[in-house]
This record gives structure tokens, C-alpha cells and sequence, in this order.
């Protein structure tokens, strides 16, 4: 219903915005030829048009991105260690929903985009699953606290300096957390990427024995 009186409104309002554009463009143009009404016609519907689709209330805002499903591991432990930080990010999602702040909102989307990261690598391999659990027992629950606790007061309409105070340091909070989660998925890529390094050194190492690159000594001298 709701929807319905927001549509006929904005029919109301394009057939007015319409009406003008007509009336205004007959006192600015001459109106006594065929081509004139027709002009002054595709006017009025274009700015009939936007002026509905601005009355509608368009949304510009993005669906957040579909996350795709983790992959069950076979190991049973990690398999309901998953599912439980998924279950808690539901649970933050829906916090965040509730709440009419777009910094807090841009953060805890930003953070739940690293966390299914996380969740992902360790559905992945599931022998990184001991690195995650003070992420699972303490990080992503304080988190999901701490986001209840700034809704809980947004609806109960608590302010006061005290209020206003507990809400800019969630919002700290939340950043630093948000820094606390990239460094968390960063560890847990951090022996690929000393393998990585190391096969680079290696090859380099073959390449300078090979003479296939320059080994930066030239007649004897560096």
C-alpha cells in the first residue's frame, strides 16, 4: 500500500512538472506550428519522467554483494567452527541494518567483507583453523556486542554526553577492529608468502649461476 500511494504521488507530481514545462514553453517559443507542439512534447515527457522517477525516491544504493557460500571441509570441527562465525555475522548484519549511522554501516560492511575472507582461507585450509580461535571466541562476539549495545541506545533514544561519548568510542572501536581483522587475514597468508619469497630467491640465485640474468659484476669489478 505504502508503495502504492508513493507511486500515485509521483504521478501527481510529473503530470504537474509536465503541465509547467508545457506552459513555460509556450511564453519562451512561438507555438503555431506542428514541429513547435511536438518539440514541446518530448520536453514535457523527459522532464515528466525524471521528475517521477525523483518523486519515486530512487535508489541509488547498492545491494551488498552476495557472499558465496563456504565450501564444506570434511573435518567436522572446522566445519562448525565456520558456520558459527557465519551465524555471527548474520547477526551482525542485521545489527547493522538497524543502525542509521553510514560511517558505522561502511565499517561493518568493510568487516564483514574481511571476515568471510577469513572464513574462506580457513574453509580452505582447514589446518589454519587453530589461528582464528581468539578471532572466534573473543574479536567477532565483542564485536557483535558492542554493535548491539550502540543499537539498543539508538532506539531507546539515549542521549547525553555520557551517550554521545559510548557511541564515538564504538566507532573507535570499530575501526581499530576493522585493522585488527586485515592484519588477522594477513597472518593467516603469512607462510605463502614467505614461500613465495623463498622460490624467489632461489630462482634468482639459478638464474645468476646459469648466466641467464646479470649478476651486476662486470670485469671483475662491482
Amino acid at each position: 500500500m505504502q508503495q502504492n500511494k508513493k507511486n500515485s504521488k509521483a504521478y501527481v507530481i510529473a503530470f504537474i512538472a509536465v503541465g509547467l514545462v508545457v506552459a513555460l514553453y509556450s511564453l519562451i517559443f512561438p507555438m503555431y506550428r506542428w514541429q513547435h507542439y511536438l518539440i514541446a512534447a518530448g520536453i514535457a515527457v523527459l522532464v515528466g519522467w525524471v521528475v517521477f522517477i525523483m518523486a519515486q525516491g530512487l535508489d541509488t544504493s547498492k545491494e551488498a554483494p552476495v557472499q558465496q557460500p563456504i565450501p564444506k571441509t570434511g573435518d567436522s570441527a572446522v566445519d562448525s567452527l565456520v558456520e558459527k562465525g557465519q551465524e555471527m555475522l548474520a547477526e551482525i548484519r542485521k545489527e547493522n541494518d538497524l543502525i542509521p549511522d553510514p560511517e558505522l554501516t561502511a565499517q561493518m560492511n568493510q568487516l564483514d567483507k574481511v571476515a568471510n575472507q577469513i572464513f574462506h582461507t580457513v574453509a580452505e585450509q582447514p589446518a589454519k583453523a587453530p589461528q582464528i580461535r581468539r578471532f572466534m571466541d573473543y574479536y567477532l562476539p565483542t564485536t557483535l556486542k558492542m554493535l548491539t549495545s550502540y543499537r539498543k541506545m539508538d532506539e531507546r533514544q539515549v542521549s547525553g554526553q555520557n551517550a554521545q561519548e559510548t557511541r564515538a568510542q564504538i566507532r573507535e572501536a570499530m575501526a581499530t577492529v576493522l585493522k585488527a581483522f586485515d592484519k588477522q587475514l594477513d597472518a593467516l597468508y603469512q607462510d605463502e608468502m614467505l614461500d613465495i619469497s623463498t622460490d624467489i630467491d632461489v630462482m634468482e640465485t639459478m638464474l645468476r649461476q646459469d648466466g641467464l640474468i646479470d649478476t651486476g659484476v662486470k670485469n671483475g669489478k662491482m
